[in-house]
């Protein structure tokens, strides 16, 4: 069963739909998102209700009510009220007729959206979140959301973090970034995907998920999660690495029998070219070739 085949059922043994629904197809129910749903909302449609035949796989259906819900969450905290997702079986026509017609309307926009959607369906999101607060009953600057929503901002424990930047090398949508001429770490929240790989990769345990919707301005600006103290080379007071990094690193090797001596802890606190120098001082026979 498919859902244009229990619309044309209805419409030749029921009552058919509503004059107010306007049915389109997709191609597969895998195929709709968050962007779909909320775009609806955005274009002036009151609640989309998605026909799928209950062959399809469990996982499909799962991942869509977990969309929907996650768009209603939205939606309430903007203060859009009612119900404004619904998947129905395909296969009950009685069912899918009843519920079109009985359902009430839910709360929505006086004023629908001017953009056009493109394929880029995160940018697309950005339009309709914009539109969506900006005529919404009840605006919010911030809506809290559930664990492994895809939104969100990233905590630091700045007494963990060394600035090491192996989460910023993790981030597949540059959320995080260094610092560039300093040694900080800066994010910018609209990019983040909440994908997790910044928390499993950094080897300090410093760094948490705060999933939510920011609808501030400051979201798609980069923002200066931490910043530390660069380390100056006791040699030539080049600035390398961070403090607070190198000190971490003094007291985990302070006990290794390699750096027992004070000479080698001193050359961990030298930057790399000086280091060199200062072993070949130290071991004059390290430059004649063997």
């Amino acid at each position: 069963a498919t859902g244009s085949g229990a619309i044309g059922e209805s419409a030749r043994r029921g009552r058919g739909l509503p004059a107010h629904i306007i049915p389109m197809e997709r191609f597969h129910v895998a195929a709709i998102g968050l962007d779909t749903l909320l775009g609806a909302v955005a274009y002036g449609a009151h609640q989309v209700f998605i026909l799928a035949s209950l062959e399809e796989r469990s996982e499909y259906a799962d991942s869509i009510n977990a969309t929907m819900q996650l768009g209603e969450t939205i939606l309430h905290a903007l203060g859009y009220a009612g119900r404004h997702f619904a998947l129905l079986p395909a296969e009950d026509g009685a069912a899918m007729e009843a519920a079109v017609w009985q359902s009430p309307v839910a709360g929505g926009l006086a004023e629908a959206a001017p953009f056009n959607l493109s394929d880029d369906k995160r940018g697309n999101l950005q339009f309709i979140f914009d539109h969506l607060s900006r005529h919404a009953p009840q605006p919010q600057q911030e809506i809290a959301l559930a664990p492994g929503a895809p939104y969100g901002a990233v905590r630091v424990d700045k007494e963990k973090c060394t600035l090491c930047m192996a989460c910023v090398s993790a981030c597949p949508s540059a959320a995080l970034l260094d610092g560039r001429d300093a040694p900080a770490l800066k994010f910018i929240e609209r990019n983040c995907l909440q994908c997790n790989l910044c928390v499993q990769t950094c080897p300090e345990e410093a760094l948490s998920l705060l999933p939510r919707l920011s609808l501030a301005a400051e979201a798609r600006k980069e923002v200066q999660l931490h910043a530390a103290e660069p380390c100056h080379c006791l040699r030539c007071a080049k600035a390398f690495g961070t403090q607070q990094m190198v000190d971490a690193m003094l007291k985990r090797l302070a006990s290794h029998s390699m750096f027992s001596g004070e000479a080698a802890l001193r050359r961990l606190q030298m930057c790399p070219d000086c280091r060199v120098m200062d072993m070949m001082e130290k071991d004059p026979a390290m430059l004649v070739p063997r």
